[in-house]
């Protein structure tokens, strides 16, 4: 089928050619039909029950309004022919498209949806111009020509089971569409965009006389999705909203707008509640080390200064089917925070080439291991915290991949791997430090390392306790994490919980050496519970860490879960009468925790994987929740 498209825009070219993407994307632009398709028809006729759209308001910014039924069924849009959308919606109090529509017939009305289907992840964008309109109320009748169609790739959209909820109460709690310089955001807008895994992003292009022509002026739609909180705000000002860009088709259409035209409009929803969120600012987008400064491991970044927002309580009439929980899409990276967010106390992202070279490595399983490391330069670490290293020139870089069914974490693989360090260390620096890692599945750096520790205990096994004529090698992007013991107590006393699921015991091991190899004078209860299924390898663990004399004024109690036999833990050749070790057959229970009668005036501290920390904190139960120092596996 034939495009009105006659190339990328100024704006589209412009990102593509900062990402190296102009090349292969020169010819991309005949991928968006001037028609849309039979399917896309009968998608928008038969499968949504609302759609967001990109209006423009008199200020020339675009806004990201949800239009549908008042219902909340299907069918509210109708397509007579390939080129006509005609929708009837009923819209609620405070969404822009009410003061929108007032412009129609003074200036071309600019439209943009976008199409999901959240059970099945299909979605489908289209853009155009609204050729009639007529007002009932609330309620409108649009028609629309639409000249761009695409379907566009679905690998980030959590899947939903969404019904109708007809029975909503809209409630504008803010309606601010032009904010001050020294406004901020209220928390409660801030709270609603960390905990949101999705947004509709809208955007525009205002053409230069000399491009109308051949590159018209359009507005845009689009989707973006992840893991909730993937969204930040900067603390710093409390309005500028930070978009992680993902990998996705190379397209560039909304970025491309943003490059030519920097406006941007956000829409996030709450589909257990309903409520809808309406955000508009400036926007740019931020490429390369000035994008990880600000969020650190991010590439590309879209940044989006908030000039107005609205808030609008149970208006969505289609919600989340009660009882059900979204899907969340394989394709999603972790959450990446802010630079500012994380306590400069704590973390430290060095600007620098700083190198970790592998020096030895001790196999303690089959799947588990011990990597010394050695700095190019003094670095300072407080035990429980993570090292982040980039393995790009260890294991390549990423090559492009639009999907990866079998491995789809890979799609958005940066090559930077965090994890905790399980050595102590001393608060004038080190040039040291060691990682106890596991072998992940198909794990693209730890299989690597693993193969290289499996050959040299084959051939060379020699090598293992020196690596350096090998000189492996990665970038150490930083040293970070809060999970780590309090500052000094005011009473010189402290009591722990300590709570270790698998390999989350290796923050517990860098804080017991810290505590034997550094003996102060603080009076410290510990204790400490573990759950493995590798129980000798672990109690070997823990016997490395607790090597040397043991501080008087140290009282720890160990106990260790497993299904597999437990052999005795051994420290020194008398035995210590301040640390007790105690062996329980099965799973930690919900009876064992709640027996520690005193839990209320323990600091807990947990570690391990996601179901692990779930079932501990439900075992716990809320009186403790608030307490909780936790360590997930997000990474």
């Amino acid at each position: 089928m034939p495009t009105e498209l006659r190339g990328w825009h100024r704006g589209e070219y412009a990102i593509q050619r900062k990402l190296g993407y102009d090349g292969v994307m020169s010819q991309g632009y005949q991928w968006i039909e001037c028609e849309m398709p039979e399917q896309h028809r009968q998608f928008y006729a038969r499968n949504l029950p609302f759609v967001p759209i990109t209006t423009l308001d008199e200020k020339g910014r675009p806004w990201s309004s949800i239009v549908g039924s008042s219902s909340g069924e299907v069918g509210f849009m109708k397509s007579p022919n390939e080129t006509r959308l005609q929708m009837d919606v009923d819209l609620w109090e405070g969404d822009p498209l009410l003061d929108n529509v007032e412009l129609f017939g003074k200036e071309k009305m600019l439209v943009a949806g976008i199409g999901v289907e959240f059970p099945t992840r299909r979605r489908n964008k289209f853009a155009g111009s609204v050729t009639k309109l007529e007002r009932k109320g609330h309620s409108f009748h649009l028609d629309l020509h639409v000249n761009q169609a695409i379907g566009n790739c679905p690998k980030y959209i959590n899947i939903r089971d969404l019904v109708p909820h007809p029975q909503t109460s809209p409630n504008t709690v803010y309606r601010k569409t032009d904010l001050s310089d020294a406004d901020r955001l209220p928390q409660d807008v801030i709270d609603f965009i960390h905990e949101s895994d999705t947004v509709f992003l809208g955007t525009s292009y205002k053409a230069l006389p000399q491009d109308q022509t051949k590159f018209p002026s359009h507005v845009g739609m689009n989707q973006r999705a992840g893991r909730p909180g993937f969204i930040r705000v900067r603390p710093s000002d409390g309005r500028t909203v930070v978009l992680p860009d993902y990998s996705g088709n190379r397209i560039m259409t909304s970025l491309g707008n943003i490059e030519a035209t920097p406006l941007a409009s956000l829409s996030f929803i709450n589909f257990t509640t309903g409520d809808v969120l309406y955000l508009t600012g400036s926007a740019m987008t931020i490429i390369g080390p000035e994008a990880q400064r600000i969020m650190p491991r991010q590439n590309v970044i879209t940044s989006i200064f908030i000039t107005g927002y609205i808030l609008i309580l149970d208006a969505l009439p289609v919600r989340q089917r009660p009882g059900t929980t979204p899907h969340r899409s394989p394709y999603s990276p972790p959450v990446r925070h802010l630079a500012e967010e994380t306590s400069p106390n704590s973390s430290a992202y060095f600007d620098n080439d700083v190198f970790a070279t592998l020096s030895s490595i001790k196999i303690l399983s089959d799947t588990l291991g011990r990597f010394t490391w050695e700095t190019s330069e003094d670095i300072q670490i407080t035990p429980g915290q993570t090292a982040i290293l980039d393995f790009t020139d260890f294991v390549g870089p990423r090559q492009y991949q639009h999907m990866a069914a079998y491995n789809p974490t890979s799609v958005n693989d940066d090559r930077i791997r965090t994890w905790t360090i399980s050595s102590a260390h001393k608060a004038q620096g080190t040039r040291t430090f060691d990682i106890t890692m596991r072998e992940k599945p198909g794990g693209l750096v730890t299989g690597a390392l693993f193969n290289i520790a499996r050959k040299l205990q084959q051939n060379r096994p020699e090598l293992l306790d020196d690596l350096s004529p090998l000189q492996l090698r990665a970038r150490l992007v930083g040293i970070s994490g809060e999970f780590v013991l309090p500052d000094e107590p005011s009473e010189g006393k402290e009591q722990f919980l300590w709570i270790a699921g698998g390999i989350g015991i290796t923050p517990f091991l860098s804080m017991l050496r810290h505590i034997v190899s550094q003996p102060d004078e603080i009076e410290r209860d510990i204790a400490l519970v573990i759950s493995t299924r590798e129980p000798r390898v672990f109690v070997d663990l823990l016997m490395h860490a607790l090597e040397g004399e043991l501080p008087n004024h140290l009282h720890l109690s160990i106990d260790i879960f497993s299904n597999e036999p437990i052999p005795d833990l051994v420290l020194g050749t008398t035995p210590d009468p301040n640390v007790v070790v105690q062996k329980h057959a099965g799973r930690i229970t919900q009876s064992y925790l709640r027996s520690f009668a005193d839990v209320g005036n323990r600091v807990t501290y947990l570690c391990g994987p996601e179901e692990f920390e779930s079932a501990v904190v439900e075992a716990l139960g809320s009186s403790v929740l608030g307490a909780i120092k936790r360590e997930g596996f997000s990474y």
